[in-house]
């Protein structure tokens, strides 16, 4: 993989100065765009020492539109046009075997906002999410349509690290997007942190997306919510005996711009773009051979009903007391 890879704790100063060449970069442009605007004010944080530049808030992003569509448009006549990009975004899963699941669908959001948006994108990785979905794969990412060269991967040990790198992230108007994989509800994810995080993602334009193993729904400020499950993929028209594209069901929570619903899509990565997934009964088998059925078995007798299938009695198990009765009567 081609990404700068961090590892947070001794690497938190690298990981510093990085965002802050990011930062500096992305001032050094917006000024150069607008020669007549103010210096830009410093923003210091007083438990972390850390130094971040915060562009006046009368200047756009320097790249694309205040949305990000799906090219469904059911989908994007819920959201408004699309994912709002200067706002905080939940995905989850609501199995850890689905937690890749999640995973895929937050790439292919980044996949289409690469294309429009040529600032690099944070990417945080906790250990106990990495353990349960595994670590990112290079030409994996480059043949799902996301270039890991766009990325700067931040590895931590802690969801506290993992929440306060993608604080800090939100607020670099140098940085496209940040993600951040999270297992499980830590409680300092509450109300109040996920109200803090969207704040900091509206005042400095940066999508936040936070890809969550978790069971349960919870509070949040998130602009929308979306739980991600598999489906199976439909064979392929080119090359109709290999796999087709990666399928979702896509359960749209919460929406604060909109209704909520629930769509079934496939995930195009030569083109980059979303496709409504055809009804259950259009969806071409995949034409594998299975094995017939055999010419000379035995039918069901008419007539029978219901078929039950009955437990069998172990070794040991007493008999209930009305065969036990009928048993010891047949013994005389």
């Amino acid at each position: 993989m081609r990404a700068s890879v961090f590892m947070a704790g001794g690497g938190f100063a690298r990981l510093r100065r990085r965002i802050a060449e990011i930062e500096a970069n992305s001032r050094a442009q917006i000024l150069a765009d607008s020669p007549n605007a103010a210096e830009p004010e410093s923003l210091f944080s007083s438990s972390r020492d850390i130094r971040l530049s915060r562009a006046p808030p009368t200047l756009a992003p320097r790249r694309g539109a205040a949305t990000l569509p799906f090219a469904i448009p059911r989908l994007d006549h819920m959201l408004a046009g699309g994912l709002r990009r200067a706002a905080l975004h939940e995905v989850r899963s609501d199995e850890s075997r689905d937690a890749g699941v999640a995973i895929g669908f937050a790439a292919a959001i980044l996949s289409r906002l690469a294309d429009d948006d040529d600032r690099p994108i944070l990417w945080i990785v906790e250990a106990a999410a990495a353990h349960e979905a595994g670590a990112l794969y290079g030409t994996g990412l480059i043949r799902f349509g996301l270039d890991p060269a766009r990325l700067i991967m931040v590895g931590v040990d802690r969801a506290k690290d993992a929440l306060w790198v993608f604080e800090e992230g939100l607020g670099c108007r140098g940085l496209a997007a940040v993600l951040t994989e999270i297992r499980g509800e830590p409680r300092l994810l509450d109300l109040t942190a996920s109200r803090r995080l969207a704040l900091r993602a509206a005042e400095h334009g940066v999508m936040g997306l936070l890809v969550r193993q978790s069971h349960h729904p919870e509070p949040g400020a998130a602009t929308t919510r979306w739980l991600v499950a598999p489906q199976p993929a439909a064979a392929s028209d080119d090359t109709p005996a290999a796999i087709g594209h990666p399928a979702w069901r896509l359960t749209l929570e919460r929406n604060r711009r909109g209704a909520t619903g629930v769509f079934d899509v496939e995930w195009n990565h030569d083109q980059r773009c979303f496709i409504t997934r055809p009804a259950a009964g259009e969806v071409a088998a995949h034409p594998r051979p299975v094995a017939a059925h055999s010419p000379d078995r035995s039918s069901a007798p008419s007539g029978a009903g219901k078929i039950v299938a009955l437990r069998p009695k172990l070794r040991d198990e007493p008999l209930p007391r009305e065969e036990r009765r009928r048993h010891l009567r047949s013994r005389g």
